[in-house]
């Protein structure tokens, strides 16, 4: 027998092996009925999104377990009368603090006039993975065009993976959706401690966790993070480089979200309308990190920073700045000061974008420009119409106040100017609609 045949014979013998652990696990599984795969994002509980309110009619369902997740008690027809468009989205399009006529979606349907009904699907609170029966719930609430609005809340879940895996999420990640399928591998994993995908979750009881960088990271991804950790707004070097591999993964999982989105509606005849999305520039970071080899003159310059006075055009402010950033470059609180000060000198353009640097290094950010370009890029790829509204940050640096209630939410002011660079986009896709 040549070498090239034993090798053949080998391999062969070694999948038959294989072959017959993975069918007695799958029997193990049946009796035991204790799952032994590892899914790479195991999903949420299924929810009922609408519910029948008489024999015409539907409502949206009462809250789905945790508080945050309110919803409009709106009521509405099984069989639309006029073009149906259901907005999507987070607190932003649910319209947190606003009445419900204030909201983004109310202010669209009056853009749009009364031959177009608009609905309000947004949630609080929640994120692209539990949206997914949401936007679902579109198709047999009978709509013709669904905007999709979401992304703020991507970065502040709960951790997905605990134990050794939370250490190289990207990795844990890849290797799962590789492997996760086969019970033998969940079953190796287990076995040796590495740990399974935590179900995200935002209610969950906070973990205590024995090595205090996992404490660390996993506190600075609770909603609301557990600053407690971070006295001088600082992380360092290892958690800085896990907690931005995280958000970089995250990314990744909210734009196979919202492609999973856009062809399940698209496959069902719904016409789609994506949008960035805004936020107060302005607001501050809420905790920076460093990736310098060597932290002590990091936190030096950031304490120099943190400690300097608070006119931006003061010359040791200057001085903390360009010391800090000099340090390491990716400290966001550096970039946030280094905005002020251009906005002081008159420079918009400048400070805008050291406010979009800022917020692409916030360890704990909600919406961020790289969640916009992920929208944008799925918008391209599946050929559906985008609309910026992103472009309202940087016409409101000046006075945010006149558009903003906090860092993601927008006054009744700022919903309407929302729901007027909306409208054009939607009455156009609905035009072209069969």
């Amino acid at each position: 027998m040549t070498r090239l045949r034993r090798a053949a014979l080998g391999a062969a013998v070694a999948v038959a092996v294989l072959a017959g652990v993975e069918l007695a696990l799958v029997a193990l599984e049946a009796i035991g009925g204790r799952p032994l795969r590892l899914d790479p994002l195991p999903g949420p509980a299924p929810v009922d999104v609408l519910c029948p309110s008489g024999d015409a009619h539907w409502v949206l369902c009462p809250d789905q377990g945790a508080a945050y997740e309110r919803v409009r008690p709106e009521r509405f027809a099984r069989v639309p009368t006029r073009p149906r468009v259901v907005v999507v989205g987070e607190s932003f399009v649910y319209g947190l603090g606003l009445d419900a006529p204030e909201a983004l979606p109310a202010q669209l349907g009056a853009a749009l006039g009364p031959g177009v009904e608009v609905l309000n699907f947004g949630r609080c609170g929640t994120y692209a993975g539990r949206l997914l029966p949401v936007v679902g719930a579109a198709i047999p609430a009978r709509a013709d065009l669904v905007v999709l609005a979401i992304g703020n809340n991507e970065h502040t879940m709960t951790t997905f993976f605990t134990g050794p895996a939370a250490r190289h999420p990207l990795f844990a990640w890849r290797l799962l959706s590789a492997l996760g399928q086969w019970r033998l591998f969940g079953l190796v994993a287990r076995l040796s401690g590495a740990g399974a995908p935590a179900v995200e979750s935002i209610d969950a009881p906070p973990l205590r966790l024995d090595d205090p960088v996992d404490q660390a990271v996993y506190s600075a991804r609770r909603r609301p993070p557990d600053l407690r950790l971070f006295p001088d707004g600082l992380a360092g070097r290892e958690v800085t480089r896990r907690l931005e591999e995280e958000q970089r993964l995250k990314e990744q999982i909210f734009a196979g979200h919202l492609r999973r989105m856009v062809r399940g509606l698209r496959g069902a005849g719904v016409e789609v309308v994506l949008a960035t999305l805004p936020w107060d520039l302005r607001a501050r970071p809420t905790l920076s990190g460093t990736l310098a080899a060597d932290e002590a003159p990091v936190r030096a310059a950031h304490a120099a920073l943190r400690a300097a006075p608070d006119a931006p055009d003061g010359p040791v402010t200057r001085a903390a700045i360009d010391a800090l950033l000099t340090a390491d470059p990716s400290v966001a609180a550096g970039w946030a000061a280094r905005g002020d000060a251009a906005f002081a000198d008159g420079d918009s353009a400048a400070a805008v974008d050291a406010w979009r640097r800022a917020a692409d290094h916030d360890l704990v950010p909600d919406a961020t420009p790289r969640i916009n370009a992920e929208i944008a890029a799925v918008a391209a790829a599946e050929g559906v119409p985008l609309v910026g509204l992103h472009a309202l940050s940087d016409t409101a640096v000046g006075d945010p106040g006149r558009l903003w209630m906090d860092k993601v939410h927008t006054n009744a002011e700022g919903a309407r100017v929302l729901a007027a660079a909306l409208a054009p986009a939607v009455a156009a896709a609905l035009a072209d609609a069969p």
